[in-house]
């Protein structure tokens, strides 16, 4: 046990020599006593300030929310001009305009159960809205290099030289890229290099 000395005014002094139990008995009592309270109040205090934290943040998320849907709300309203008439149902084709809105927000002590979903959208409004039948083949495709679009008759872009249909070979075994325009295992040369040197 370590010894702990302190001054007192002669008042506390003849208090304390009053009690019955030794001097030091009551001072471990006293400041036991003490401690304990200080405690108390320190974590009451921490209570207080996480609720009024929480109610903070809660008033806060309500106000951002709200901003967002006035915005929204504003936005629908000046993009359709304030009318709903049987112009917005041939974009709708029957079904009711939806946007997407996502907000992501960085909070170390957020947990899952605190996102909530206020509408999610079906898949089968979106095929039924589709233009394009889903059957219809395309005569030409972009090319994965430079993007450029090459018909469907071509091996390679005309544009970049990439091949079109699949990986390329050397005659000797080794996978070849389309820019290269020589084979680094054998050194031939690749069947790119001709388009490469036609530019």
């Amino acid at each position: 046990m370590s010894k702990i000395t302190f001054r007192a005014d002669d008042d506390l002094v003849e208090r304390l020599e009053a009690c019955d139990a030794s001097k030091s008995e009551v001072m471990r009592e006293a400041l036991r006593t003490y401690l304990d309270d200080a405690e108390a109040e320190s974590a009451a205090a921490a209570d207080a300030d996480s609720a009024a934290a929480e109610t903070v943040d809660a008033a806060l998320a309500d106000r951002v929310d709200d901003l967002i849907a006035d915005r929204l709300d504003a936005a629908l309203d000046d993009r359709l001009g304030g009318r709903s008439g049987p112009s917005d149902a041939a974009y709708a084709r029957g079904n009711p305009a939806e946007i997407n809105v996502n907000v992501s927000l960085d909070a170390s002590d957020a947990d899952a159960d605190d996102a909530r979903v206020t509408r999610e959208t079906t898949t089968d409004a979106e095929t039924e809205a589709r233009k394009t039948p889903p059957n219809v083949t395309k005569g030409e495709n972009a090319c994965g290099g430079c993007g450029e679009n090459v018909p469907a008759d071509h091996v390679y872009c005309p544009n970049c030289g990439e091949k079109q249909s699949h990986r390329a070979f050397c005659e000797c075994g080794d996978e070849l890229r389309t820019d290269w325009a020589f084979c680094p295992g054998c050194g031939r040369r690749t069947p790119a290099a001709d388009v490469l040197n036609d530019r």
